[in-house]
């Protein structure tokens, strides 16, 4: 079957931006990673596309409770991580700018190298006009980064870990607080040595990209 010209244009990005950075080499120590994460009283959003923890455990987990929701953002280098965000699903431009000029900023303050490369996907709150206009302002580097791409951000990886630790033999939550108080205390408890593979992860990703001819990886 073809690829429709839709997909042979993200797999066509994702490959020009795997041979375009496939020799970042220790760049990639100055990019911070970031996300946002919908996670509920009985799972995290999304369970049935959910990325693989590195070690590629498995997740399973019932769905009894429901109707408590936690959305959370986060970002990471290969030098810490800032602390996990609870946010409004419905989160605008505006609150996202002010997010990052609270936290993001000050956590590439703290990096060695405070000369950062920030990491997004493309949501419409990252891309627009608004959001365009602060980082400029900032003149904080922006990653370019290839559309229909969570395989290559490690920060999905990092996700997948959490929920590992916060659903742990299928535990549920009985409300948002607790959820909330689990999630916090888990992503602190994330070993820094974690966040070093995943950023030394990025050369890998790439190539398995290339090899690809765009497609997507194992991660």
């Amino acid at each position: 079957m073809k690829n429709s010209p839709r997909r042979e244009w993200h797999m066509e990005a994702r490959l020009e931006f795997a041979k375009n950075y496939v020799d970042f080499g220790r760049s990639w120590e100055k990019v911070i990673f970031s996300d946002e994460k919908k996670f509920n009283l009985d799972g995290p959003d999304g369970f049935k596309y959910y990325w693989a923890c590195i070690d590629n455990t498995e997740i399973t987990m019932s769905r009894n409770f429901g109707g408590g929701t936690v959305m959370v953002w986060a970002a990471f280098s290969k030098h810490g991580r800032t602390p996990v965000c609870f946010i409004s699903t419905r989160m605008c431009s505006q609150k996202y700018t002010e997010l990052l000029e609270e936290v993001l900023i000050e956590f590439g303050e703290s990096l060695p190298d405070s000369d950062f490369i920030y990491q997004q996907d493309n949501a419409a709150i990252h891309t627009s006009r608004l959001t365009k206009a602060w980082l400029a302002e900032k003149e904080i580097e922006l990653l370019p980064w290839p559309a229909r791409s969570p395989d290559l951000n490690p920060i999905e990886n990092l996700w997948g870990i959490l929920a590992n630790a916060v659903y742990a033999n299928g535990r549920q939550y009985a409300n948002v607080q607790e959820l909330k108080a689990a999630i916090t205390a888990e992503w602190r408890n994330i070993s820094p040595d974690i966040l070093q593979r995943l950023v030394n992860s990025m050369k890998n990703r790439l190539i398995e990209v290339i090899q690809n001819n765009g497609g997507h990886t194992h991660y």
